[in-house]
């Protein structure tokens, strides 16, 4: 079924809060000025190989347990449908269900990174990269000229893939930091290419135990949160389109986007084996697991998301969680704090997101303004090179992460569901974008249709000049046109309507009789046609 060009406007009712609205990628795709196309998603890097005399060193650094992490590519079409609902005004996705995104909680929780400690960034010495490379990993890349501070993976892959036999402790060490550099590039902070990385990181890892005191796991979701931001709004420090890549750990969001929406996650058995649900990180249980397959992935997941209405809000209620043998206190995961990752400072919010720690949610806060996000939006992701200015998250944004424990989003506790009629929920369809393809924007025409005529019910009243009679028809037949658009009945699950196979038109013969003896009302021929999938 070919929907003719929408006249239903999605767009929020008061854009105040989504200053991105009509530039985002979403919006983009709404009217085909950006295509149909998945986000161009790299796959895991081929690191230094790994080698059991690194541990110790990994260890110490905070990074050992990313190491079994590594083999997974991720799923271009889910990442790309989830990503377009990736708010940087807010940084939460925003969902039918409400506002949900990837906290502190679930970074500890599925990687073990730290999310406790001092923030990831270091000063640039007076000294030539070259002579840090030779100090550091004991040789100089060949094309490491001009004050260039970047190396190509694919050098230290070929330089450091075998470790002699009788390598001294000074050669270990530098093979580890190898291996950690390409740990860091390849895995944590990818950029788009996924084939180089600055040597400002190489830094944090000359010393060991000052490296096991960074907060490695809040600048990798800064790090996320920054490349999702620009990659939505499409900004560039250099003004190039961002329209069809996407950096940052990108398999980090898959773990947790399989966590939170079951009907998402693979099917394979074995994935979810007793032998896997303890494991740390809880990342480890999907390894082995893969993305369910349609006949058309992208369009799939985008009809999904409009369609959805539960989020699993807690999938690590049940589970304690350790981090280097001490437990991780609750109040880490709810800091309002900007999360510091050299240049990238990106606010993590888990006041808006509070049903994810079993709190009643409120209407949150104002985020942060424009100009602040679109600042560190622009940032450059390599940093500078020898003699440039690093910029840095300033005093104040480092003042704020030292105080996080001072800032703690925090509300009652309740296994309340929010009821699609709250006052939280009436407010959030006012401020969000409610649709994100033209079909979902059309059920939720039907849905609204559907309400207007079970209030009429309720209440006694008469509708548009409908009896009660006529409306609850009348909600029965918009109720069948949702399933007629492949979704399932969110929030009338009480009406009489048949089940359709996803996809099929359900058999309708006659709209609504209408007794109301207007003389001009004349019901319009129904005209359906028996197809099993829409055509793009």
């Amino acid at each position: 079924m070919r929907l003719p060009p929408a006249t239903i406007d999605p767009s929020p009712v008061d854009a105040t809060l989504l200053w991105g609205h009509g530039q985002h990628r979403i919006d983009s795709v709404w009217t085909n000025e950006a295509g149909d196309r998945s986000f161009h998603v790299r796959g895991t890097t081929i690191l230094v190989p790994y080698h059991e005399l690194y541990r110790p060193y990994l260890e110490a650094a905070g990074l050992l347990s990313v190491v079994p992490l590594v083999p997974m590519n991720p799923d271009a079409s889910l990442i790309t449908a989830l990503v377009e609902r990736w708010r940087p005004e807010t940084s939460t996705f925003h969902l039918p269900c409400g506002e949900v995104t990837i906290t502190l909680e679930d970074v500890v929780t599925l990687s073990g990174l730290a999310i406790d400690g001092d923030a990831v960034v270091v000063d640039i010495p007076d000294e030539e990269w070259s002579a840090i490379c030779l100090r550091l990993l004991g040789r100089v890349p060949y094309d490491l000229v001009g004050g260039v501070a970047v190396v190509r993976i694919t050098w230290l892959r070929v330089e450091f893939s075998h470790l002699p036999d009788d390598a001294s402790q000074e050669v270990i060490e530098q093979f580890a930091r190898a291996y950690a550099l390409s740990l860091i590039g390849g895995v944590l902070f990818p950029d788009r290419s996924g084939s180089t990385v600055h040597l400002q990181y190489l830094l944090l890892i000359e010393d060991w135990e000052r490296a096991g005191g960074f907060a490695w796991g809040a600048a990798v979701l800064s790090y996320l949160y920054r490349e999702m931001g620009r990659s939505t709004l499409h900004i560039s420090h250099t003004g190039t389109s961002l329209a069809g890549d996407l950096g940052g750990w990108v398999a980090l969001l898959q773990f947790w986007a399989w966590e939170r929406f079951p009907h998402l996650a693979p099917r394979d058995s074995e994935t979810r084996a007793p032998a896997t649900e303890d494991a740390h990180p809880r990342g480890l249980r999907w390894l082995s697991a893969s993305s369910r397959q349609y006949g058309d992935q992208l369009f799939h997941y985008k009809l999904w998301f409009d369609a959805m209405d539960t989020v699993v809000w807690q999938p690590y209620r049940e589970r304690a969680l350790h981090l280097r043998g001490s437990v991780i206190q609750s109040d880490t995961f709810r800091a309002v704090v900007p999360l510091i990752c050299f240049s990238s400072v990106m606010w993590h919010h888990p006041d808006r997101v509070l049903r994810q720690f079993g709190m009643r949610q409120h209407e949150p806060h104002q985020p942060h303004p424009e100009a602040e996000v679109r600042f560190f939006l622009r940032q450059a992701t390599r940093g500078p090179s020898r003699g440039q200015q690093l910029v840095h998250a300033s005093r104040e944004s480092l003042d704020f992460w030292n105080r996080r424990h001072e800032f703690v989003a925090t509300s009652s506790y309740t296994d309340d569901e929010l009821a699609y009629h709250s006052e939280h929920m009436e407010w959030y369809r006012d401020i969000t974008r409610r649709s994100g393809t033209r079909r979902g924007a059309v059920a939720e025409a039907l849905y609204d249709t559907i309400e207007h005529a079970e209030v009429s019910l309720r209440d006694g009243r008469r509708a548009g000049g409908l009896t009660p009679d006529q409306c609850e028809d009348l909600a029965n037949f918009m109720a069948s046109g949702v399933a007629t658009l492949g979704f399932e009945q969110r929030r009338y699950p009480d009406l009489t309507v048949p089940v359709q196979p996803h996809y099929a038109e359900p058999v309708m013969t006659a709209w609504p009789e209408r007794t109301d003896p207007t003389p001009d009302w004349v019901a319009p021929e129904p005209q359906f046609r028996q197809e099993r999938r829409p055509r793009r």
